[in-house]
């Protein structure tokens, strides 16, 4: 999940997509009032499911879900520098987020399928759009075994 956070941030953070603060989400649209104490364009990473299946010995298949969180109150896309400061800016932003990330195989992770969007209610001039994520890789990061030695203690090997 490091890798997908870090990927995330550098994809999101290019001139094309334009986002301005990229963090863990932590309810943070919720509290504000109309002073943001975080640049705008934002987008905040909220993990809402991992799953894990061993597929062998020693790798393991991941199934993530996870959703964006985006917000701006106003939005100033690549191509054309226009600031756009109503709603259809959170809408522009979402539709260029989904053109990067849709599909979009990194290496370092599987393939991201998006799976929703919605828009939310902002509080003062906030726009919010939510999008929600799922994929699946192959980690072959080692795995920890336990033994059993000399009855109560246990030994960690790590293959």
């Amino acid at each position: 999940m490091i890798d997908l956070y870090n990927e995330l941030e550098i994809r999101l953070k290019t001139p094309e997509v334009g986002i301005r603060h990229f963090n863990l989400w932590e309810g943070q649209f919720d509290n504000t009032s109309e002073k943001f104490p975080y640049p705008l364009p934002a987008a905040y990473l909220e993990i809402t499911r991992e799953d894990t299946s061993p597929l062998g010995d020693k790798v393991l298949l991941v199934k993530s879900n996870f959703t964006l969180h985006l917000g701006c109150k106003d939005y100033r896309p690549a191509k054309t520098g226009a600031k756009v400061t109503t709603g259809k800016g959170i809408l522009l932003l979402s539709q260029v987020i989904t053109a990067q990330l849709h599909g979009w195989p990194s290496g370092k992770f599987g393939t991201l399928t998006q799976v929703s969007r919605r828009t939310v209610n902002g509080n003062g001039y906030l726009y919010r759009v939510e999008h929600g994520y799922e994929m699946s890789y192959k980690d072959y990061s080692p795995q920890v075994e336990r033994e059993k030695i000399d009855g109560d203690k246990v030994a960690v090997r790590i293959e």
